[in-house]
Protein backbone atom coordinates (compact mmCIF):
# COMPACT_ATOMS: atom_id res chain seq x y z
CA UNK A 1 0.00 0.00 0.00
CA UNK A 2 1.49 3.18 -1.09
CA UNK A 3 2.70 5.60 1.58
CA UNK A 4 1.12 8.96 2.26
CA UNK A 5 3.60 11.81 0.32
CA UNK A 6 5.70 13.23 3.33
CA UNK A 7 6.97 17.11 2.96
CA UNK A 8 10.74 17.60 2.54
CA UNK A 9 13.18 20.09 3.34
CA UNK A 10 14.75 22.54 1.58
CA UNK A 11 17.43 21.22 -0.81
CA UNK A 12 21.06 22.26 0.95
CA UNK A 13 22.31 21.65 -2.69
CA UNK A 14 23.59 25.71 -3.13
CA UNK A 15 24.30 25.52 0.36
CA UNK A 16 28.44 26.06 0.59
CA UNK A 17 29.70 22.44 2.79
CA UNK A 18 31.21 25.38 4.97
CA UNK A 19 28.18 26.62 6.14
CA UNK A 20 27.29 22.74 6.51
CA UNK A 21 30.12 21.44 8.51
CA UNK A 22 31.58 24.70 10.52
CA UNK A 23 33.49 22.34 13.12
CA UNK A 24 35.09 20.60 9.98
CA UNK A 25 36.11 23.47 7.87
CA UNK A 26 37.24 25.08 11.54
CA UNK A 27 39.58 22.31 12.07
CA UNK A 28 40.87 22.19 8.52
CA UNK A 29 42.86 25.06 7.44
CA UNK A 30 42.92 24.37 3.86
CA UNK A 31 39.56 24.21 2.16
CA UNK A 32 40.52 23.66 -1.53
CA UNK A 33 42.78 20.69 -2.95
CA UNK A 34 44.54 20.56 -5.65
CA UNK A 35 41.60 19.41 -7.82
CA UNK A 36 38.43 21.07 -8.30
CA UNK A 37 34.91 19.05 -8.73
CA UNK A 38 32.69 18.68 -11.37
CA UNK A 39 32.29 16.49 -14.97
CA UNK A 40 34.24 19.91 -16.78
CA UNK A 41 37.24 20.20 -14.71
CA UNK A 42 37.34 16.12 -15.09
CA UNK A 43 37.43 15.94 -18.85
CA UNK A 44 39.88 18.49 -18.78
CA UNK A 45 41.98 16.31 -16.68
CA UNK A 46 40.99 13.58 -18.86
CA UNK A 47 42.03 15.62 -22.24
CA UNK A 48 45.41 16.43 -20.63
CA UNK A 49 46.89 12.86 -19.77
CA UNK A 50 49.95 11.84 -22.08
CA UNK A 51 49.48 7.82 -21.34
CA UNK A 52 53.08 6.99 -23.38
CA UNK A 53 55.19 9.71 -21.74
CA UNK A 54 53.62 8.17 -18.35
CA UNK A 55 54.87 4.95 -19.28
CA UNK A 56 58.61 6.01 -18.87
CA UNK A 57 58.94 8.42 -16.10
CA UNK A 58 55.60 7.53 -14.31
CA UNK A 59 58.31 6.62 -11.06
CA UNK A 60 59.60 10.22 -10.59
CA UNK A 61 57.98 12.54 -9.04
CA UNK A 62 58.17 14.94 -11.83
CA UNK A 63 56.98 12.68 -13.95
CA UNK A 64 54.08 12.57 -16.14
CA UNK A 65 50.85 11.37 -13.68
CA UNK A 66 47.46 12.24 -14.78
CA UNK A 67 46.05 13.32 -11.32
CA UNK A 68 42.57 12.24 -12.89
CA UNK A 69 42.36 9.95 -9.27
CA UNK A 70 39.67 11.76 -7.50
CA UNK A 71 37.62 11.86 -10.46
CA UNK A 72 37.63 8.45 -10.74
CA UNK A 73 37.29 7.39 -7.12
CA UNK A 74 33.38 9.94 -6.88
CA UNK A 75 32.74 8.04 -10.17
CA UNK A 76 32.94 11.67 -12.63
CA UNK A 77 34.49 9.76 -15.04
CA UNK A 78 34.68 6.21 -15.58
CA UNK A 79 37.45 3.57 -15.75
CA UNK A 80 36.40 3.12 -20.08
CA UNK A 81 36.27 6.48 -20.07
CA UNK A 82 40.09 6.95 -19.40
CA UNK A 83 40.90 3.49 -20.98
CA UNK A 84 39.46 4.39 -24.09
CA UNK A 85 40.97 8.30 -23.92
CA UNK A 86 44.53 6.15 -23.19
CA UNK A 87 43.70 4.04 -26.04
CA UNK A 88 43.50 6.78 -28.45
CA UNK A 89 46.80 8.02 -27.84
CA UNK A 90 48.20 4.59 -29.52
CA UNK A 91 48.09 3.57 -33.02
CA UNK A 92 45.78 0.48 -33.51
CA UNK A 93 48.43 -1.18 -33.99
CA UNK A 94 50.88 -0.44 -31.15
CA UNK A 95 48.67 -0.61 -28.25
CA UNK A 96 51.66 -1.84 -26.15
CA UNK A 97 53.07 2.07 -26.29
CA UNK A 98 50.14 2.51 -23.52
CA UNK A 99 50.08 -0.99 -22.02
CA UNK A 100 51.54 0.69 -18.66
CA UNK A 101 49.05 3.45 -18.21
CA UNK A 102 46.14 1.07 -18.65
CA UNK A 103 47.54 -1.65 -16.50
CA UNK A 104 48.10 0.86 -13.55
CA UNK A 105 44.31 1.78 -13.96
CA UNK A 106 43.66 -2.19 -14.04
CA UNK A 107 44.55 -1.78 -10.37
CA UNK A 108 41.50 0.25 -9.23
CA UNK A 109 39.04 -2.11 -10.97
CA UNK A 110 40.91 -4.83 -9.13
CA UNK A 111 41.18 -3.02 -5.42
CA UNK A 112 37.17 -2.16 -6.15
CA UNK A 113 36.46 -5.76 -7.20
CA UNK A 114 38.28 -7.19 -4.06
CA UNK A 115 36.32 -4.43 -1.71
CA UNK A 116 33.24 -6.00 -3.10
CA UNK A 117 34.12 -9.22 -1.34
CA UNK A 118 35.44 -8.52 1.43
CA UNK A 119 33.70 -5.35 2.86
CA UNK A 120 34.77 -4.42 6.23
CA UNK A 121 37.47 -6.86 6.48
CA UNK A 122 39.49 -4.49 4.34
CA UNK A 123 40.70 -2.84 7.83
CA UNK A 124 41.19 -6.33 9.20
CA UNK A 125 45.03 -8.01 8.44
CA UNK A 126 44.55 -9.69 5.57
CA UNK A 127 47.65 -11.59 6.30
CA UNK A 128 50.02 -11.15 9.33
CA UNK A 129 52.88 -9.16 8.92
CA UNK A 130 56.00 -10.65 7.68
CA UNK A 131 58.66 -8.68 9.91
CA UNK A 132 59.16 -11.80 12.99
CA UNK A 133 57.00 -8.82 14.72
CA UNK A 134 53.24 -9.71 16.14
CA UNK A 135 50.57 -7.11 15.30
CA UNK A 136 50.50 -6.22 18.75
CA UNK A 137 54.07 -4.75 17.86
CA UNK A 138 52.52 -1.62 16.26
CA UNK A 139 51.03 0.99 17.87
CA UNK A 140 47.60 2.45 17.67
CA UNK A 141 48.13 6.32 18.54
CA UNK A 142 49.00 7.91 15.16
CA UNK A 143 52.04 9.56 15.68
CA UNK A 144 51.31 14.06 16.23
CA UNK A 145 54.79 14.70 15.00
CA UNK A 146 54.09 12.99 11.78
CA UNK A 147 50.54 14.93 11.34
CA UNK A 148 51.98 18.04 12.69
CA UNK A 149 54.68 18.24 9.76
CA UNK A 150 57.31 18.11 12.97
CA UNK A 151 59.65 14.57 12.19
CA UNK A 152 62.62 16.46 11.56
CA UNK A 153 62.80 14.69 8.19
CA UNK A 154 62.66 17.25 5.36
CA UNK A 155 60.95 14.31 3.20
CA UNK A 156 58.66 12.95 5.57
CA UNK A 157 57.59 16.65 6.75
CA UNK A 158 57.11 17.83 3.08
CA UNK A 159 54.97 14.91 2.15
CA UNK A 160 52.98 15.31 5.15
CA UNK A 161 52.31 18.80 4.28
CA UNK A 162 51.45 18.56 1.29
CA UNK A 163 48.59 15.99 1.77
CA UNK A 164 47.22 18.10 4.43
CA UNK A 165 47.08 20.88 2.18
CA UNK A 166 46.51 19.58 -1.43
CA UNK A 167 44.44 16.15 -0.55
CA UNK A 168 47.41 14.92 -3.13
CA UNK A 169 50.76 12.26 -2.94
CA UNK A 170 52.49 10.73 -5.95
CA UNK A 171 52.46 6.87 -5.85
CA UNK A 172 55.66 7.22 -5.00
CA UNK A 173 55.26 9.43 -2.42
CA UNK A 174 52.26 7.28 -1.20
CA UNK A 175 54.42 4.06 -0.65
CA UNK A 176 57.53 5.68 0.79
CA UNK A 177 54.96 7.55 3.23
CA UNK A 178 53.56 4.69 4.40
CA UNK A 179 56.52 2.57 4.88
CA UNK A 180 57.86 4.94 7.12
CA UNK A 181 54.63 4.79 9.00
CA UNK A 182 54.45 1.05 9.63
CA UNK A 183 57.80 -0.18 9.92
CA UNK A 184 59.97 3.31 11.03
CA UNK A 185 57.24 4.23 13.46
CA UNK A 186 55.90 0.69 14.13
CA UNK A 187 52.41 2.09 13.51
CA UNK A 188 49.71 -0.33 12.55
CA UNK A 189 48.77 0.39 8.85
CA UNK A 190 45.06 0.99 9.73
CA UNK A 191 46.11 3.86 11.59
CA UNK A 192 48.21 5.53 8.12
CA UNK A 193 45.30 4.28 6.14
CA UNK A 194 42.76 6.08 8.40
CA UNK A 195 45.03 9.85 8.00
CA UNK A 196 45.13 9.15 4.17
CA UNK A 197 41.32 8.62 3.62
CA UNK A 198 40.71 11.92 5.69
CA UNK A 199 42.53 13.81 3.66
CA UNK A 200 43.41 12.59 0.11
CA UNK A 201 40.72 13.80 -2.45
CA UNK A 202 40.66 10.21 -4.04
CA UNK A 203 40.69 8.51 -0.81
CA UNK A 204 38.49 5.16 -0.93
CA UNK A 205 39.06 1.74 1.48
CA UNK A 206 40.26 -0.19 -1.89
CA UNK A 207 42.90 1.54 -3.52
CA UNK A 208 43.90 2.89 -0.06
CA UNK A 209 43.64 0.09 1.84
CA UNK A 210 45.29 -2.42 -0.32
CA UNK A 211 48.17 0.19 -1.13
CA UNK A 212 49.00 -0.02 3.30
CA UNK A 213 48.85 -3.67 3.55
CA UNK A 214 51.00 -4.23 0.45
CA UNK A 215 53.63 -1.95 2.05
CA UNK A 216 52.97 -3.60 5.48
CA UNK A 217 53.51 -6.78 4.14
CA UNK A 218 49.80 -7.93 5.37
CA UNK A 219 48.70 -8.87 1.57
CA UNK A 220 52.36 -9.63 0.06
CA UNK A 221 55.12 -11.81 1.03
CA UNK A 222 57.82 -9.38 2.42
CA UNK A 223 57.42 -5.69 3.56
CA UNK A 224 58.23 -2.60 1.35
CA UNK A 225 61.55 -0.79 2.13
CA UNK A 226 62.98 2.48 0.56
CA UNK A 227 66.21 4.09 1.08
CA UNK A 228 68.21 7.21 0.29
CA UNK A 229 69.16 6.18 -2.58
CA UNK A 230 66.10 5.53 -4.00
CA UNK A 231 64.90 8.44 -2.78
CA UNK A 232 67.32 10.50 -4.87
CA UNK A 233 66.80 8.58 -7.70
CA UNK A 234 63.39 9.46 -8.12
CA UNK A 235 62.65 12.44 -6.84
CA UNK A 236 66.53 14.08 -7.04
CA UNK A 237 68.09 15.88 -4.11
CA UNK A 238 65.19 18.32 -3.35
CA UNK A 239 64.57 16.96 0.29
CA UNK A 240 68.29 15.77 1.32
CA UNK A 241 69.75 18.98 0.35
CA UNK A 242 68.05 21.44 3.37
CA UNK A 243 67.69 18.28 5.74
CA UNK A 244 69.11 18.57 9.29
CA UNK A 245 69.60 15.41 9.09
CA UNK A 246 71.82 14.47 5.67
CA UNK A 247 75.06 14.53 7.37
CA UNK A 248 74.02 12.40 10.44
CA UNK A 249 70.37 10.86 11.50
CA UNK A 250 69.21 10.00 8.34
CA UNK A 251 67.02 6.98 9.18
CA UNK A 252 66.94 6.46 5.62
CA UNK A 253 70.82 6.30 4.40
CA UNK A 254 71.01 2.85 4.60
CA UNK A 255 71.35 -0.26 2.62
CA UNK A 256 68.63 -2.89 2.46
CA UNK A 257 69.83 -5.35 4.35
CA UNK A 258 70.77 -2.92 6.99
CA UNK A 259 67.49 -1.27 7.12
CA UNK A 260 65.60 -4.95 7.34
CA UNK A 261 67.93 -5.71 9.96
CA UNK A 262 67.58 -2.58 11.68
CA UNK A 263 63.52 -2.32 11.70
CA UNK A 264 62.41 -6.24 11.67
CA UNK A 265 63.09 -9.50 13.95
CA UNK A 266 62.52 -11.54 10.87
CA UNK A 267 61.23 -12.24 7.16
CA UNK A 268 58.31 -14.09 7.73
CA UNK A 269 55.64 -14.64 10.43
CA UNK A 270 55.72 -14.23 14.13
CA UNK A 271 54.75 -17.10 15.66
CA UNK A 272 51.15 -17.80 16.02
CA UNK A 273 50.37 -14.77 14.09
CA UNK A 274 47.55 -15.24 11.59
CA UNK A 275 45.99 -13.74 9.16
CA UNK A 276 41.79 -12.88 8.51
CA UNK A 277 41.34 -13.46 5.21
CA UNK A 278 40.23 -16.90 3.64
CA UNK A 279 41.77 -16.68 0.13
CA UNK A 280 39.59 -19.21 -1.78
CA UNK A 281 37.49 -16.09 -0.74
CA UNK A 282 38.61 -14.33 -3.87
CA UNK A 283 39.09 -17.45 -6.17
CA UNK A 284 35.93 -17.18 -8.27
CA UNK A 285 34.59 -13.62 -8.49
CA UNK A 286 31.78 -13.21 -10.91
CA UNK A 287 33.11 -10.12 -13.11
CA UNK A 288 29.42 -9.91 -14.36
CA UNK A 289 27.83 -6.26 -13.46
CA UNK A 290 23.79 -6.57 -12.50
CA UNK A 291 21.46 -6.85 -15.38
CA UNK A 292 20.53 -3.50 -16.92
CA UNK A 293 17.03 -2.70 -15.25
CA UNK A 294 14.12 -1.66 -17.15
CA UNK A 295 12.91 1.90 -16.34
CA UNK A 296 9.61 2.19 -14.42
CA UNK A 297 6.94 4.63 -13.17
CA UNK A 298 6.63 6.30 -9.69
CA UNK A 299 10.66 6.08 -9.74
CA UNK A 300 13.47 8.00 -7.85
CA UNK A 301 16.99 8.62 -8.01
CA UNK A 302 19.38 8.29 -5.54
CA UNK A 303 22.86 9.77 -6.33
CA UNK A 304 25.95 8.67 -4.00
CA UNK A 305 29.52 9.81 -3.39
CA UNK A 306 30.47 6.78 -5.39
CA UNK A 307 29.03 8.09 -9.23
CA UNK A 308 28.92 12.35 -9.23
CA UNK A 309 28.40 12.48 -12.62
CA UNK A 310 25.83 13.77 -14.94
CA UNK A 311 26.36 10.49 -17.14
CA UNK A 312 25.48 8.84 -13.83
CA UNK A 313 23.26 5.82 -15.50
CA UNK A 314 20.54 6.13 -12.97
CA UNK A 315 20.34 9.88 -13.88
CA UNK A 316 20.49 8.90 -17.70
CA UNK A 317 17.88 6.36 -17.22
CA UNK A 318 15.31 8.87 -15.65
CA UNK A 319 16.00 12.14 -17.14
CA UNK A 320 13.27 14.04 -15.75
CA UNK A 321 12.87 11.82 -12.57
CA UNK A 322 13.22 13.65 -8.90
CA UNK A 323 16.65 12.68 -7.41
CA UNK A 324 18.54 13.25 -4.37
CA UNK A 325 22.14 13.37 -3.09
CA UNK A 326 22.61 12.75 0.64
CA UNK A 327 25.19 13.91 2.57
CA UNK A 328 26.45 10.61 4.56
CA UNK A 329 26.73 12.30 8.24
CA UNK A 330 27.68 9.02 9.62
CA UNK A 331 30.52 7.87 7.31
CA UNK A 332 31.49 11.92 7.18
CA UNK A 333 32.45 11.76 10.67
CA UNK A 334 33.87 7.96 11.00
CA UNK A 335 36.45 8.91 7.91
CA UNK A 336 36.99 12.78 9.93
CA UNK A 337 36.56 13.91 5.90
CA UNK A 338 38.60 16.83 5.54
CA UNK A 339 37.19 20.14 3.98
CA UNK A 340 39.14 19.92 1.03
CA UNK A 341 37.58 16.75 0.26
CA UNK A 342 33.87 18.10 1.33
CA UNK A 343 34.78 21.31 -1.17
CA UNK A 344 35.20 18.99 -3.93
CA UNK A 345 32.38 16.68 -3.29
CA UNK A 346 30.54 19.55 -3.08
CA UNK A 347 31.29 21.25 -6.40
CA UNK A 348 30.56 17.63 -8.18
CA UNK A 349 26.99 17.70 -6.66
CA UNK A 350 26.53 20.85 -8.33
CA UNK A 351 26.37 19.67 -11.55
CA UNK A 352 24.04 17.38 -10.56
CA UNK A 353 19.88 17.50 -11.58
CA UNK A 354 19.38 16.67 -7.30
CA UNK A 355 17.69 17.91 -4.38
CA UNK A 356 20.30 18.14 -1.57
CA UNK A 357 19.60 16.29 2.28
CA UNK A 358 21.61 15.41 5.10
CA UNK A 359 21.62 12.58 7.83
CA UNK A 360 21.25 9.28 7.50
CA UNK A 361 21.03 8.28 4.39
CA UNK A 362 18.99 5.42 4.13
CA UNK A 363 16.28 7.44 6.10
CA UNK A 364 16.70 10.50 3.66
CA UNK A 365 16.14 8.46 0.38
CA UNK A 366 12.94 6.49 2.18
CA UNK A 367 11.26 10.13 3.03
CA UNK A 368 12.61 11.47 -0.83
CA UNK A 369 10.84 8.67 -2.42
CA UNK A 370 7.62 9.02 -0.37
CA UNK A 371 7.29 12.41 -1.34
CA UNK A 372 7.23 11.90 -4.34
CA UNK A 373 5.01 8.89 -3.78
CA UNK A 374 7.65 6.70 -5.35
CA UNK A 375 7.93 3.02 -5.25
CA UNK A 376 11.17 2.03 -6.62
CA UNK A 377 14.87 3.99 -5.91
CA UNK A 378 17.36 3.59 -9.21
CA UNK A 379 20.51 4.01 -8.17
CA UNK A 380 24.46 2.88 -9.35
CA UNK A 381 26.64 0.22 -7.79
CA UNK A 382 28.99 0.78 -5.04
CA UNK A 383 31.66 -1.74 -3.48
CA UNK A 384 31.02 -0.36 0.45
CA UNK A 385 29.19 -2.71 2.39
CA UNK A 386 27.21 0.82 3.94
CA UNK A 387 26.42 0.61 0.56
CA UNK A 388 24.53 -2.84 0.44
CA UNK A 389 23.12 -1.74 4.46
CA UNK A 390 21.34 1.11 2.38
CA UNK A 391 20.15 -1.28 0.46
CA UNK A 392 18.62 -3.28 2.41
CA UNK A 393 17.24 -0.69 4.75
CA UNK A 394 15.30 0.97 1.42
CA UNK A 395 13.86 -2.57 0.41
CA UNK A 396 12.65 -3.32 4.09
CA UNK A 397 10.83 -0.35 3.84
CA UNK A 398 8.78 -1.47 1.03
CA UNK A 399 11.17 -0.17 -2.21
CA UNK A 400 12.43 -1.56 -4.90
CA UNK A 401 15.73 -1.27 -5.69
CA UNK A 402 17.18 -1.01 -9.65
CA UNK A 403 21.02 -1.03 -9.57
CA UNK A 404 22.47 0.19 -12.83
CA UNK A 405 26.21 0.14 -13.59
CA UNK A 406 28.25 1.24 -15.32
CA UNK A 407 30.50 -0.02 -18.83
CA UNK A 408 32.78 -2.65 -17.40
CA UNK A 409 36.82 -1.86 -17.30
CA UNK A 410 37.13 -5.46 -18.46
CA UNK A 411 35.56 -8.61 -18.80
CA UNK A 412 36.38 -12.20 -18.83
CA UNK A 413 35.70 -15.59 -19.96
CA UNK A 414 35.34 -17.18 -16.44
CA UNK A 415 35.19 -16.30 -12.69
CA UNK A 416 37.68 -13.38 -11.75
CA UNK A 417 39.99 -14.97 -9.62
CA UNK A 418 41.40 -11.95 -7.73
CA UNK A 419 43.91 -13.55 -5.11
CA UNK A 420 46.69 -12.35 -7.15
CA UNK A 421 46.58 -9.06 -9.98
CA UNK A 422 48.49 -10.73 -12.40
CA UNK A 423 45.95 -13.54 -12.31
CA UNK A 424 42.83 -11.09 -12.33
CA UNK A 425 45.30 -9.22 -15.67
CA UNK A 426 45.45 -12.05 -17.43
CA UNK A 427 42.10 -12.88 -17.08
CA UNK A 428 40.62 -9.48 -18.54
CA UNK A 429 43.71 -7.72 -20.32
CA UNK A 430 42.44 -8.51 -23.21
CA UNK A 431 39.11 -6.63 -23.46
CA UNK A 432 40.71 -3.88 -21.42
CA UNK A 433 42.61 -2.88 -24.42
CA UNK A 434 39.12 -3.21 -26.59
CA UNK A 435 39.10 -6.41 -27.94
CA UNK A 436 36.80 -9.65 -27.09
CA UNK A 437 37.64 -11.31 -23.75
CA UNK A 438 40.30 -14.02 -24.91
CA UNK A 439 41.85 -17.15 -22.81
CA UNK A 440 44.70 -16.20 -20.23
CA UNK A 441 47.56 -16.68 -21.59
CA UNK A 442 49.88 -18.92 -19.69
CA UNK A 443 52.19 -17.71 -17.22
CA UNK A 444 55.57 -17.43 -18.06
CA UNK A 445 58.06 -19.11 -16.17
CA UNK A 446 60.73 -16.80 -14.25
CA UNK A 447 64.15 -17.11 -14.50
CA UNK A 448 66.46 -18.08 -11.44
CA UNK A 449 68.82 -14.85 -11.06
CA UNK A 450 71.56 -16.57 -11.89
CA UNK A 451 70.49 -18.11 -14.93
CA UNK A 452 69.33 -14.66 -15.79
CA UNK A 453 72.64 -12.91 -15.01
CA UNK A 454 74.12 -15.91 -17.24
CA UNK A 455 72.33 -15.26 -20.27
CA UNK A 456 72.70 -11.56 -20.23
CA UNK A 457 76.51 -12.01 -20.03
CA UNK A 458 76.92 -14.13 -22.78
CA UNK A 459 75.20 -11.36 -25.43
Amino acid sequence: MPQSPVPLPASLRDVAPAELFPDVFARDAQHQGFARGGRDTALQALAAIDPVTYGRDRSHLDGHVSRVSPYLRHGVLTLAEVRDAALAHAPDTAPSRVWKYVNELSWRDYSVRVYAEVGELIWQDFEPYKTGLPASAYAREFPADIDSSTTGASCIDAWSDELRQSGYLHNHVRMWLASYVVHHRRLWWQGGAAWFITHLLDGDPSSNNLGWQWVASTWRAFPYLWNRGNLVKYAGDRYCAACPLEDAGCPFDATYAALSERLFEGKAAAPGESGRLDPMTLKDVPWEPPPTPEAVSAAVVWVHGDRLSPTNEALVAYPQGPAVFVWDDGLLTEWMVSAKRQTFIHECVQDLPVHVLRGDVAAEVIRFARAHGATTVATTPSPSPRFAAIVTALEAAGLRVQVWAEPPFGESLTPLDLRVHGDYWRQISASAFGKDPAPPKPRRPRAKKSQSVKSKGKK
